[in-house]
């Protein structure tokens, strides 16, 4: 309709909207409506106040009359953000010598937002030059997580970078972290896993080490270490527990044989624990606790959790 009494008036100057009304065959109000919406549009611009009459305005103009605000804003936008960044970027080198200060000065730093542990992690990872060992108990990322986190590690990778990457057997059965670790893997990443990881830390070069502060349960506060001595005692045990660590994508065992986690569960039944008590020592779930028990059940040819244990003490197992 609007494009209707536009194209009047284009063609009708000094019209009147009785005249348009009789021509268009709309209602006045409707023509009113329409007038209302082109007038807002600086496409009509009333010609006599009197008469009511409109005179059509170019596409050109009208447009020029619409965004000319709009565009004299976003140039005051865009000089405001320039000076801003010239005025951060005078604190660039300030940062960075400050930055270097502390690394020299103070062995231990602690951050009490576990937010500045994060920013400080992606900080060291994209500096990093030689290696990134991370030991990383607990459960695993969800599928978008790990989407965002292999890019990353590729990249890392692509450079020239070691990456190596303990992780919880439990995980062997979490589907977003095995299919991330897939990927990684075919790039060069390496992963193990053992039934118990007793830190979580990630080692930058043998230079820095980012651990918890643990101090209990809650504490989410995190430790920057870069002590030489210190880092190098985190790089240590690194590398003994990489050394007991069995590669993640590996086959099913072979018939007669366990795999770590299998080994623990057994050990735990030996000691009479429930499955429950079993899967949060482990860091798994009831089902997949279960799950374990049964097809070791089914190896030993057991009909019960007593005669499965003794069968296993018999074929050395436990």
């Amino acid at each position: 309709m609007s494009q209707s009494v536009y194209r009047y008036a284009v063609s009708s100057p000094g019209w009147t909207i009785e005249e348009a009304s009789e021509a268009l065959g709309l209602t006045t109000r409707s023509i009113q409506g329409a007038i209302r919406e082109l007038v807002e549009r600086c496409l009509l611009v009333q010609a006599n106040e009197n008469q009511h009459s409109y005179t059509a305005v170019s596409p050109d103009v009208a447009l020029a009359e619409l965004v000319d605000p709009d565009e004299r804003a976003l140039l005051d936008l865009r000089s405001r953000i320039g000076a801003k960044r010239r005025e951060l970027a005078g604190l660039v080198p300030i940062f960075a010598e400050a930055s270097r200060q502390v690394s020299t000065d103070a062995s231990v730093e602690v951050l009490e937002n576990p937010e500045q542990v994060l920013r400080i992690l992606i900080e060291y990872a994209r500096s990093a030059s030689e290696s990134v060992l991370m030991a990383r108990p607990g459960q695993g990322a969800t599928a978008d997580t790990q989407e965002e986190s292999i890019q990353k590690d590729v990249d890392l990778l692509q450079q020239g970078i070691e990456r190596r990457t303990l992780y919880h057997s439990s995980l062997r059965d979490h589907m977003p972290t095995r299919k991330a670790i897939e990927i990684v893997t075919a790039a060069g990443g390496q992963f193990r896993t053992l039934p118990h990881i007793p830190l979580r830390a990630v080692i930058f070069d043998h230079k820095v080490a980012v651990v918890p502060r643990a101090r209990d349960s809650r504490d989410r506060a995190g430790l920057v270490v870069r002590d030489p001595d210190i880092v190098q005692m985190f790089v240590y045990m690194f590398e003994f527990a990489w050394e007991l660590g069995e590669p993640f994508l590996t086959k099913d065992p072979a018939p007669g044989q366990l795999t770590s986690t299998q080994r623990s569960i057994l050990r735990a039944l030996a000691s009479g624990h429930p499955d429950e008590v079993i899967a949060r020592r482990m860091g798994i779930s009831v089902r997949t606790c279960r799950r374990h028990i049964a097809k070791m059940l089914e190896d030993l040819g057991a009909e019960s959790r007593f005669q499965a244990g003794v069968k296993a003490h018999r074929a050395g197992w436990i």
